[in-house]
């Protein structure tokens, strides 16, 4: 496995955000929140500890973009204008000229403003992913 830095990583959110990194001025890319639910199979039988199987789905989680605010783009309008999922895209840096590219569907779900007094203005824009995650192709 190697070790990198995220310099060259970027977004795509379907035909709404377009290449983020240009436009939104990504500061940072998280994905948070995969998960798979655990099914309580014990049953009044069951001596000891509980038993316990993996749920058939899994949640994809959550992916957040930490941004470079600009008021004049208007990222609400992603929550208010778009109810519908659009295909996100994250590419990775791999170092060098190789890359790694996550997908999956989604639709925003959540924007934060920070507007401190003498910093950058910053926001948080999330987008839950729905469906099936695709990683590492």
């Amino acid at each position: 496995m190697a070790a990198d830095i995220g310099q060259g990583s970027f977004v795509t959110f379907g035909s709404v955000l377009g290449a983020a990194a240009t436009h939104y001025r990504v500061n940072s890319i998280s994905l948070g929140g995969v998960s798979r639910d655990v099914v309580d199979a014990s049953h009044l039988l069951t001596v000891g500890g509980k038993q316990f199987i993996a749920s058939e789905y899994y949640d994809p989680g959550e992916l957040s973009l930490e941004i470079h605010h600009d008021p004049s783009l208007n990222p609400v309008n992603l929550l208010t204008n778009v109810s519908t999922t659009q295909a996100c895209v994250i590419t990775f840096a791999n170092g060098g000229n190789t890359t790694t590219v996550w997908s999956a569907f989604g639709f925003a779900s959540s924007f934060e403003a920070s507007v401190p007094k003498d910093d950058m203005m910053t926001g948080t824009l999330t987008v839950k992913l729905s469906g099936t995650l695709f990683a590492g192709s």
